[in-house]
């Protein structure tokens, strides 16, 4: 259901629904929009000073009204006041509800953040539905009143930027694999960012060949529709001279992923068009950079491919030559995420020298194994960066653990025939081992971070900024990333 936010300074005079935020414990305003026995009844229900939403329901004057009071409990922020946001629309979506009201109660900053977790929580892609009631998409219209209107409405345009991207990520993982692929992927994003200031760059199968793109070339060549390589540039540095070098952002775009001749269980291969997630948020936060004008210098690239089977499909046991001129035994085909990583680190590094890179990917199980579903994994070899990603989660949503990379892992990734394997000699520590084998295509000891989203890039169920399905994870971190990393 599409999501109309408008922030007013009127009150309307009937309202049917009315949002009541509470902020540590602080019911008093509450009069002010109460009769007294609605008053004396929120008071009961807010003793406990829980987080979490109430519903109350009675006449106020002449009007039958609907209240939502979300108690955002002690020292709350930014996330927590969409997180409360989030609840409230799936409330008003229970409740079947196309209009509600939220009183004066928020700052500036807090009713646009609070605006911002409802229209998170709406998304919906029903793109594909043809029959039944959930066809038919209803606005649903919500009105902000504040006195500062303009200022409201200043933070909110800032952070919806960034939720709009968020969506763009979500359309894409959610598109099913027989209209997104590496082809229709690549006229996708050059038609997103028509008109804006940021180039594009695509390498088709026969730049990468001649460029020596074979670990990337090699995952895609069992399919009919070949890989890409597309490369991303915003600069929206303010400064005359433009000098100093770029962050990158590298997403793996596998569009669909069978495992190759290493091939998935049935049950494994379910929901495989998501294994471009990575290559999404990279997407996705670009695309918020340049929409929000932000003042900084950022490049990126997206692999993308299909790893299908086929007569001339690479096979375990093959070696390939790598862009960087290092050459990889393969010992599982389906291993082939790190192997477009690769070729990508490789290329955007030789073009650009970027100050820090960060390459994001639903990499590997192991991840998954060891964090859950509800953390992405962070690896890097500099504390600030890595950090950086760890801190964010507080103010994105987006949570990160910090998991090793190191000596020990780096050996199991040694080959007899070849520089490296494509994975570990040990059945163990899969999500360390895959991370040093990027690693080992990091040149100049430059600051470098690799995030395992295979975990959160999509939802078995939902959560209060999201709908089941696709997630958007890693926008939000890459943005933040992108717009505070000095």
């Amino acid at each position: 259901m599409p999501t109309i936010i408008q922030f007013t300074k009127t009150m309307p005079k009937q309202v049917g629904v009315m949002i009541l935020p509470v902020i540590d414990g602080k019911h008093g305003k509450l009069k002010d929009h109460l009769s007294a026995p609605l008053y004396k009844r929120a008071k009961k229900e807010l003793e406990d000073n829980k987080p979490g939403t109430k519903i109350m329901a009675g006449n106020d004057g002449d009007n039958f009204t609907t209240y939502i009071i979300a108690n955002l409990g002690k020292n709350p922020g930014q996330l927590d006041f969409e997180k409360a946001g989030g609840q409230v629309f799936k409330r008003l979506s229970d409740m079947h509800e196309d209009s509600a009201v939220c009183a004066d109660l928020l700052s500036p900053e807090n009713g646009a953040a609070f605006a911002n977790g409802i229209f998170l929580r709406s998304y919906d892609f029903k793109k594909y539905k043809t029959r039944g009631e959930e066809t038919k998409s209803k606005d649903i219209q919500i009105k902000m009143i504040t006195s500062k209107k303009a200022n409201a409405e200043r933070c909110f345009a800032t952070i919806k930027a960034v939720s709009d991207a968020v969506f763009v990520a979500r359309n894409f993982v959610n598109e099913p694999p027989n209209t997104l692929y590496p082809q229709s992927y690549v006229t996708e994003i050059k038609k997103l960012f028509k008109g804006t200031n940021v180039k594009i760059t695509v390498f088709d199968e026969k730049k990468l060949d001649k460029m020596g793109a074979g670990a990337l070339l090699a995952v895609g060549k069992g399919s009919e529709r070949q890989p890409r390589l597309v490369t991303l540039e915003y600069d929206g540095r303010k400064s005359k001279e433009k000098s100093g070098k770029p962050l990158a952002l590298i997403g793996k775009g596998v569009t669909f992923d069978t495992g190759g001749y290493s091939l998935k269980p049935a049950a494994s291969m379910g929901t495989m068009k998501m294994d471009m997630g990575g290559s999404a948020a990279v997407i996705g936060a670009i695309k918020a950079l340049s929409d929000n004008k932000d003042d900084v210098f950022v490049v990126g690239a997206v692999a993308l491919a299909e790893n299908m089977i086929a007569g001339n499909a690479y096979r375990v046991d093959d070696v390939l030559v790598s862009l960087s001129g290092q050459t990889i035994e393969v010992g599982n085909t389906d291993a082939e995420g790190r192997l477009c990583l690769a070729d990508a680190l490789t290329h955007v590094q030789d073009k650009y020298d970027p100050r820090a890179i960060v390459d994001i990917a639903t990499l590997t199980g192991a991840c998954m194994a060891a964090l859950g579903l509800e953390m992405a994994g962070v690896f890097s070899n500099d504390k600030k960066l890595q950090d950086s990603f760890w801190k964010n989660g507080e103010t994105t949503g987006d949570d990160f653990w910090p998991l090793p990379v190191n000596k020990d892992f780096d050996k199991l990734m040694d080959s007899d025939i070849a520089d490296m394997r494509n994975i570990s000699s040990s059945p163990f520590g899969g999500a360390s081992t895959a991370a040093v084998f990027l690693q080992r295509f990091i040149t100049n000891d430059r600051p470098w971070a690799h995030l395992d989203i295979a975990g959160t890039a999509w939802r078995k169920g939902d959560n209060d900024l999201h709908p089941k399905g696709a997630s958007g994870f890693g926008v939000r971190a890459l943005y933040h990333w992108a717009t505070t990393y000095k």
